[in-house]
């Protein structure tokens, strides 16, 4: 059985590990120890790593496929925690390297957004700094939109406060296309850096209205609507090569 590394396992690795199991010998890391028990009851078999704690990466390194997904604002160096990992990898076996990124490297400007675009001005440069750090090591690059789905409802934050941005259109991903395209990757052997984002771009009052209804909670207000630029995420680089979002519209999710 091959053997699949998850290291953050949080919203999204921790829903992937599961979506793995049956097919892989599946790894995983978490940050603190609370959290390592939470993981052991669930049935892993966890390890330690933090920006303190890298005894155990070595043994995560170990492995046929490596899934990167660290939130920068998790950490006081995220750069140093990716260098020392990276660091590490140069010495490894791994058949194909994923790293969780964000359309936040792409600057605020009324564009559609492609993976080709040159970087000038990015939103988040600590993102930006990021890719500019592993991308010569990393086979695949998921630059992700907003990740929702089960309890990440889009509105619910915004439940009764007033808005003024009722017109942006808005760029998601469900959670269960990003598991899908990672598997995608894998079984047709794919490298590059990847957009992954819902194809429909419906607008921002429009989704939080609906999940108000759909989810019960007070509906936001918008009013004294202000000029925002139209950043539209363009996802279908991958679904060129075949993939199909099973969640295409963040009116569904």
């Amino acid at each position: 059985m091959k053997t699949f590394s998850i290291l953050g396992t949080g919203w999204l690795g921790l829903a992937l590990a599961k979506k793995l199991k049956n097919d892989f010998l599946v790894k995983v890391s978490t940050r603190d120890r609370q959290k390592e028990k939470e993981l052991i009851d669930e049935g892993y078999s966890p390890y330690l790593l933090n920006e303190e704690e890298f005894d155990n990466l070595d043994k995560l390194l170990d492995t046929d496929y490596l899934f990167i997904n660290f939130p920068p604002s998790k950490f006081k160096d995220y750069l140093y925690f990716l260098e020392k990992i990276y660091t590490s990898i140069s010495k490894s076996k791994i058949k194909k390297i994923f790293f969780i990124s964000s359309t936040s490297i792409y600057p605020d400007v009324d564009l559609i957004l492609k993976e080709s675009l040159k970087i000038n001005n990015p939103i988040s440069k600590i993102v930006f700094d990021a890719e500019e750090l592993i991308k010569t090591q990393t086979d695949v690059i998921f630059r992700c939109a907003g990740l929702m789905g089960y309890n990440r409802i889009a509105g619910k934050y915004f439940s009764g406060k007033v808005l003024d941005s009722a017109n942006v259109k808005v760029n998601y991903i469900h959670r269960d296309d990003v598991l899908d395209a990672t598997l995608f990757i894998i079984e047709n052997d794919l490298k590059g850096i990847f957009n992954l984002c819902a194809p429909l771009h419906p607008n921002r009052k429009e989704v939080y209205l609906i999940n108000a209804k759909k989810y019960d909670f007070k509906e936001s207000i918008f009013e004294n609507e202000k000029v925002y630029k139209n950043r539209i995420v363009d996802g279908s680089k991958i679904e060129k090569l075949g993939f199909r979002y099973k969640y295409p519209n963040p009116l569904d999710f």
